[in-house]
């Protein structure tokens, strides 16, 4: 059941399908920047639709100490993993808490993971990539990628100089002389260190099945849509 976990999150139904991620590892001698996810980091991934005009934006928490994982969801559903073998889903305006049936790597989309960010997330096809450095401005070195001499697409990435990896990158899509930006992802707020008691379930909340967990959220999706 939880592989509709991202469903208790968000409904995708409409969205603009994100880039297929291909694996970074492919090409990692030509990538002329780190693709290696920090052992300790907290932050914010912010991903953004661009569809008929319209911006569509959604933010997720994500925090890693060690062994220890936090993806906390704006709708206030959020999951823990403490290790290998405790996983937990929780929602913070419910107050509860359950054991979950996966972990963070299956419930998880490739784009909702720092890892996924840096390695997989910023190239779409299993093909040859260029990149084109544009040089550097406010600390932020900019890159042109383009796939296998496409002409109707492009990336641009951005290169934090102080921690040495991508803090945003951007996805157009090229018709003639028209380009579009389709498709951003951006870290914001991003600290080499993590507050503990992120990695905590707060005392007041109960802790309840997974069924349970799942028939208290599909409900709350069902009183928002009346």
């Amino acid at each position: 059941m939880l592989s509709q976990a991202c469903s208790f999150w968000q409904d995708k139904t409409n969205a603009t399908p994100t880039p297929t991620p291909f694996l970074a590892e492919k090409f990692a001698s030509e990538i002329p920047f780190s693709t290696k996810e920090p052992d300790v980091y907290q932050a914010e991934i912010v991903l953004t639709n661009y569809e008929n005009g319209e911006k569509k934006e959604r933010k997720i928490i994500v925090a890693r100490s060690g062994g220890k994982t936090l993806h906390n969801y704006e709708t206030g559903i959020y999951f823990l993993q403490l290790n290998e073998n405790e996983n937990l889903l929780a929602h913070s305006r419910k107050k509860i808490y359950a054991d979950s049936q996966t972990n963070l790597e299956v419930s998880a989309q490739n784009d909702e993971t720092l890892q996924g960010f840096l390695s997989e997330g910023w190239l779409n096809q299993k093909t040859n990539a260029k990149f084109e450095n544009l040089g550097a401005e406010n600390n932020l070195t900019k890159y042109r990628v383009v796939l296998a001499s496409s002409q109707t697409s492009e990336l641009m990435i951005y290169i934090d100089e102080n921690f040495k990896i991508p803090v945003r990158q951007e996805f157009y899509s090229i018709n003639g002389e028209q380009k579009n930006m389709i498709f951003s992802m951006e870290i914001r707020n991003l600290k080499m260190q993590t507050d503990e008691k992120l990695f905590e379930i707060p005392k007041d909340f109960k802790k309840v099945s997974f069924k349970e967990f799942q028939k208290i959220i599909w409900q709350e999706k069902f009183d928002q849509k009346k």
